[in-house]
This record gives C-alpha cells, sequence and structure tokens, in this order.
C-alpha cells in the first residue's frame, strides 16, 4: 500500500487513504462506517485547515467509499462533492472481507483508478515500498547515538547509586556492630 501511495505523491497526486475495517478501527465510533461520506467530508476538512490537499481524501471500508478534499479535474482542483464523489467511486471493487490486507488491495486499486482519472496514472509496476521496522519514529540515525548514551547513563547512575548503597550499608553496620574491646 505504501509503496503505491509514495508512487501516487511522486506523480503528484498525494491521496490520504484511510482504512476502516470494523467500529475497533474507529475507536467505538459508528460515523465512518455508517455514513462513510459525511465523515470523509469533515476529515479533508480537517486536513485541508492545515494545508491544502492537492488530491483527496479516501476512506475505504469493507461496504462503502468515502472521498472528499480536492480532485485534479482538467489541469485544476475541483472539491469532491457528494456526487462527484459517487461517480469516482461507483464501480470500485469492495473489500471481499473486512480484513487489512482486502481493505488495502481495494484502496491499492481505488487510489491508482482515481490518480489516473485525475490526469496522474500511476505505472503498472510500483516496488515495494522500503521496510521501515522504526514505524513512525523514521529513519533518523541520532535517535540510536541517543540510545546509547541513554542506556550507558542509566548503567552508570546504577553503579554509582549501588556503590553508594554499599557505602551506606557498610558504615551503618560498623556503628552497629558491638564493640569487641567493650566486653
Amino acid at each position: 500500500m505504501r509503496g503505491v501511495l509514495d508512487a501516487a505523491a511522486a506523480r503528484g497526486y498525494p491521496i490520504k487513504v484511510v482504512l476502516f475495517a470494523d467500529e475497533n478501527d474507529t475507536g467505538g465510533e459508528p460515523e465512518p462506517l455508517e455514513d462513510t461520506q459525511t465523515y470523509v467530508t469533515t476529515v479533508s476538512n480537517d486536513l485541508a485547515a492545515v494545508r491544502a490537499l492537492e488530491a483527496p481524501v479516501l476512506i475505504v471500508t469493507p461496504h462503502r467509499f468515502g472521498l472528499g478534499g480536492s480532485q485534479p479535474r482538467g489541469g485544476t482542483l475541483t472539491a469532491v462533492t457528494t456526487s462527484l464523489a459517487a461517480k469516482l467511486t461507483r464501480d470500485l471493487p469492495l473489500a471481499k472481507k473486512a480484513d487489512g490486507n482486502a481493505l488495502a488491495r481495494t484502496a491499492i486499486v481505488a487510489v491508482r483508478r482515481l490518480a489516473a482519472t485525475g490526469g496522474h496514472p500511476l505505472p503498472k509496476r510500483i516496488p515495494p515500498a522500503e521496510q521501515n521496522l522504526r514505524g513512525i519514529l523514521g529513519p533518523d540515525e541520532s535517535r540510536d547515538g541517543d540510545s546509547l548514551v541513554l542506556i550507558v547513563a542509566l548503567l552508570v547512575g546504577t553503579l554509582l547509586l549501588g556503590g553508594l548503597l554499599f557505602a551506606v550499608h557498610r558504615r551503618l553496620s560498623r556503628r552497629l556492630e558491638p564493640d569487641s574491646a567493650s566486653q
């Protein structure tokens, strides 16, 4: 999925995609599944308030699509209305199952068709996205150095604390020992 989104963005079609399999994906809210078109309008308006959208926001559920934001048409950006969303998503296949893989496959087909309709066709073969095992932390290598410094600092701090506790224990033990000379 990420490879297709990266390819679309590289072609000038930075579409945003959300996958909702069930209410667990929506935080228990039914609206994104029941009224997907209204929900995508809210989401796209929120995103557009931060930065202008150059491509639509697509929500994929097992039963319907929601399309909002802006769609390139004839060289200009056109606001996606309910009727335009219905027209653009009419022939898109729905997911066969309510799971992430099925929804992602459906979204890939949708992104390809929407990009082509918007004048930004994607290549037939898109290489897989690079593995990012760091997730949202990204590829920043400086964090590895920061982690090492933190580990060393914790280790040194633990050793110092252990030494301090040992010294206090010895000092208290000497004070509490019965004086052998007084006996």
